[in-house]
């Protein structure tokens, strides 16, 4: 994937008499491989296109399984669920049981006893409002469960990015550490010849430690990020992460006036909030049924020994029908209960507009990070890294020949390394800004 043409380089003479010594040769061998060897992270960050990373979306799909969180959730959902079930019947009917114990004349036991039963009866659509209360409720819990698996599954792809990039960064330090270590080999011997100085040895074993530190930095810092997402996937702490060896810049599907569309379409905080619009209006129509009559029917039947009964020896089991209504007499309760409802339909009303104000602000945020990721990569790509490339190439032949001070040889080296660190963490944060997207209009794959 990549090739090093002789006029890009510019070394002021042609590429045979450049290298015309066997130490300038291999000065420039080494830095040319070196070069060679970060070459093709170049060529893959130039890749613009839908990135599907098979390992991550195997995560994914044991998350949305496991994750103990959602499953908790979950469980809730399907609790109010069951609320529905309940919600809306009718109150179970009383039943009441007389028996008289000193009545003045009686036959038997059993016609002492009286026996009555009563069923309330709430106003024409009371229960239905009462189950269509319920029933919007549950659709807000469920509204909770998928957004927070959005959340979720956002945090795993940024936690899975930010371990593929510390893994890259180990492996580019590595290749660099590499290069310092041949490069150590041809200043010990032009120090051994009398051509290079003991300070020029030891920079070179300082640029080793300085290496070998970051690299055990770097790896430090996978562990919090190992634990971190394995707690997602509720496993243990230390279990090993597949991650990708090529981050690569992802490319939107939809323009941006589409993903505003799409947030307003798909998020699901929005459909909470239409539940919530739907339970403050169905607790608004209740308030105004639990402000008319509930009737009661029912029926009692004496034994012929119950109570006065018992003065008239030919008497029989009375059976007698009643009937009850419950007056709502004290309005401003139901009249309070129905303005409660009333602010609560305007509050969501502003909710949803902060809502939408607050995820737009989001997307926007997400784009700029992408544009400038992009800028980034772009810029780093064809124009600081060849400059820097050719600067190394250069600088290797002129301190072969004694016209540059080593110093300068490892200064451009480092300042390829970082520019190498800044176009992987951009790429990186590229990614990070897609996966905010992906969460923001809903998508969980």
């Amino acid at each position: 994937h990549f090739s090093l043409k002789r006029e890009s380089l510019s070394l002021g003479a042609p590429l045979p008499e450049a290298l015309g010594t066997g130490e300038r040769t291999l000065f420039v061998a080494i830095a040319l491989i070196f070069i060679m060897l970060l070459a093709p992270l170049t060529v893959l960050a130039q890749f613009h296109g839908d990135t599907t990373y098979p390992q991550l979306h195997q995560y994914i799909q044991i998350a949305i399984e496991q994750n103990p969180e959602l499953q908790s959730m979950r469980m809730m959902m399907e609790a109010d669920r069951e609320r529905v079930r309940e919600t809306g019947l009718l109150m179970d009917p009383e039943i009441t049981v007389a028996y008289d114990f000193n009545p003045m004349m009686y036959d038997s036991y059993l016609g002492r006893f009286s026996v009555s039963a009563m069923q309330m009866f709430p106003w024409f659509g009371t229960l239905e409002t009462q189950r269509a209360l319920q029933r919007s409720a549950a659709g807000v819990r469920e509204s909770q469960v998928n957004t927070r698996q959005l959340e979720i599954l956002r945090n795993m792809k940024i936690t899975w990015f930010d371990l593929a990039e510390l893994r890259e960064l180990i492996r580019i330090t590595e290749l660099s550490l590499q290069y310092v270590v041949e490069l150590e080999k041809l200043v010990e011997t032009r120090f051994e010849t009398g051509r290079a100085g003991q300070a020029d040895i030891l920079r070179i074993q300082m640029e080793q430690q300085r290496l070998g530190n970051r690299i055990v930095n770097l790896e430090d810092q996978i562990h919090p990020l190992k634990a971190r997402f394995n707690e997602l996937l509720n496993r243990d702490a230390g279990m090993e992460i597949e991650t990708t060896s090529e981050i690569q810049l992802q490319q939107i599907a939809y323009p941006d006036d589409e993903l505003r569309s799409l947030i307003m379409m798909n998020n699901p905080v929005f459909d909470g909030i239409t539940a919530e619009r739907a339970a403050a209006e169905q607790q608004m129509r209740l308030a105004v049924l639990n402000g008319r009559p509930s009737i009661g029917v029912g029926v009692e039947v004496m034994g012929r020994d119950f109570g006065p009964m018992s003065m008239f020896p030919d008497a029989k089991e009375s059976i007698v029908g009643m009937a009850t209504i419950r007056v709502p007499l004290y309005r401003s309760r139901y009249d309070s209960q129905a303005r409660q409802a009333g602010h609560r339909i305007r509050s969501i009303g502003h909710q949803e507009e902060q809502t939408s104000n607050r995820l737009t602000t989001e997307l926007e945020a997400a784009l700029e990070e992408i544009r400038s990721a992009e800028r980034s990569v772009i810029l780093i790509d064809e124009e600081l890294i060849p400059r820097a490339q050719q600067a190394l190439i250069i600088l290797s032949e002129e301190y072969a020949t004694g016209n540059a001070r080593f110093d300068e040889l490892l200064q451009i080296r480092r300042e390829l390394l970082d520019l190498e660190f800044e176009r992987i963490e951009a790429i990186t944060k590229q990614n990070r800004a897609v996966a905010k997207i992906e969460s923001l209009i809903g998508e969980s794959r």
